[in-house]
């Protein structure tokens, strides 16, 4: 018997358009940055959606092409999309023919003067393969889909969690549809709807309203023969894009009615269920005073608004300024800042050095602070994740590089300093370098939602807290130009 030939690869990149600094190729290559064999040498056995459909592809002729993920951040620089998409081109020219494309994308992906980069690689993809042979997808639930991308893919799989802990799930998902497509078992068709309906990332995650009674729904579908899967796309909020949004895919095997109409009463749903959406949030003091008082710890202190997962820079220095005004002890908070993490290695550990932290990057997310404290340890930042079910390690891999890393100790604050922004998503981030996070009295996190799987078993509590920063919940703040219009919340339109 033939085996089979599947390529797999796949470009991820969570853009934030209203960022001012740009993306470039060497952001990809810092991070997850792995061509030919190296793919599935790097990604086999993680917990990514790369990693599940490479375990589902385990009786195939797997051919790597070439995966690239970086830390969500500004436009891409077009020269640097280009360089990586010629690059998947060419080695998947070399491997032709093929019998099937495994592909794990994001789906909100912005190049320079390319609004929807996934379709356009997605199109160079299917230029070169053929019409007929099949490609499947495997998106985050954060994307912005297009129809153009359904129309070129024969499947689209979505992540149905937020916080992200099925990404593995999903790619051998993908896997076992491709499966049935090379055995002539299904043939899928899909619908299409865009909701008109804009969700900040505080608003996405699917153990909340107006997410969870969509994901009920589409489980209960989904139990439907006829139905392949159902994509419940979130969208991020943070790319101008005129695909920006909620969006509904619903593939099934040759039922294109079927997929016109549940589309439609997801997309409905969804609309049903934003009404009168409104985060409470409290001023960084009030929050400080709150955790203060709070009996045990540690409290956990939402900055979603320096949301280093939705793109921000991470040197936010609202909550540690607070921190420090009220004489907190055994709080924690994490920073971005390679200038300062490099002042911390030339002292070496257990010097006092006095340095600014935290607000380099641009003026959205609060001034630098000058403090004096001590380097407690000194680290190269590269830490394992304990936690499997870990959206890191399901983009990136298992072993995560923040760069050189710092604790420097201020009064009774603990300031991790890392040369790269990185999100808070496993505990290991703060115990790899000393800091025990069920011992801290207060806990910053710079995340919406996905800091929940490692950070919520050891909360006392969780408050949500009102910062500055490029990743605010309220969207009115943002100049959209290519959003298509009337949506909402923006717009006192009802979607229609």
């Amino acid at each position: 018997m033939i085996q089979k030939r599947i390529a797999i690869g796949g470009i991820l990149h969570e853009t934030h358009t209203f960022m001012p600094q740009r993306t470039r190729l060497a952001d990809f290559q810092r991070q997850s940055f792995y061509e030919g064999d190296a793919v599935l040498s790097a990604m086999t056995g993680t917990h990514s959606g790369i990693g599940g459909m490479i375990a589902a592809a385990n009786d195939w002729v797997m051919l790597p092409i070439l995966y690239a993920a970086a830390m969500p951040s500004g436009i891409i620089v077009r020269a640097a999309y280009e360089a990586l998409r010629e690059r998947f081109i060419a080695r998947l020219r070399a491997v032709l023919p093929v019998d099937g494309v495994l592909l794990a994308l994001h789906g909100a992906m912005v190049s320079e003067g390319i609004h929807d980069a996934e379709s356009d690689l997605v199109a160079q993809i299917r230029g070169l393969v053929g019409g007929e042979t099949p490609i499947v997808i495997e998106l985050d639930m954060h994307g912005n889909i297009s129809n153009r991308l359904c129309d070129l893919a024969d499947v689209l799989v979505a992540y149905d969690t937020n916080p992200h802990i099925d990404m593995y799930e999903r790619g051998g998902e993908a896997g076992q549809i491709m499966r049935r497509l090379l055995n002539d078992a299904i043939a899928p068709t899909h619908a299409y709807r865009q909701a008109g309906l804009l969700l900040a990332p505080q608003y996405t995650g699917t153990g909340d309203a107006p997410l969870l009674a969509v994901h009920q729904r589409r489980a209960m579908i989904e139990q439907d023969e006829d139905v392949i899967c159902v994509a419940v796309m979130a969208g991020f909020a943070y790319a101008d894009t005129p695909d920006t949004g909620v969006s509904i895919i619903v593939t099934t095997d040759d039922h294109p009615q079927k997929a016109e109409e549940y589309a439609e009463e997801l997309a409905e749903l969804s609309r049903q269920q934003a009404h009168n959406l409104e985060l409470a949030l409290r001023s960084p003091d009030d929050a400080v005073m709150q955790a203060k008082g709070a009996d045990g710890g540690p409290v956990i202190l939402v900055d979603s608004a320096d949301n280093i997962g939705g793109g921000t820079p991470g040197d936010g220095t609202d909550l540690l300024a607070a921190m420090l005004r009220h004489d907190v002890q055994e709080g924690t908070i994490v920073l971005a800042d390679a200038e300062a993490v490099t002042k911390c290695h030339h002292a070496g550990e257990g010097a006092v050095i006095t340095s600014s932290v935290g607000g380099k990057t641009d003026r959205w997310h609060g001034e630098p602070i000058t403090v004096t404290g001590t380097v407690q340890r000194l680290s190269d930042g590269v830490f394992t994740c304990e936690l499997r079910d870990n959206p890191f390690a399901s983009f990136y891999g298992d072993t995560i590089q923040m760069g050189k890393t710092a604790w420097l100790r201020v009064a009774g604050v603990n300031i991790i300093l890392t040369e790269h922004k990185t999100p808070p998503f496993d505990l290991a981030q703060l115990r790899h370098i000393g800091v025990i996070p069920e011992q801290q009295k207060m806990i910053v996190v710079k995340s919406a939602v996905a800091y929940r799987a490692a950070y919520l078993p050891i909360a006392a509590a969780v408050i949500e807290v009102d910062c500055a920063g490029l990743c605010s919940a309220n969207l009115s703040r943002f100049d959209y130009k290519y959003l298509k219009r009337p949506i909402v919340p923006l717009d006192s339109l009802s979607p229609s």
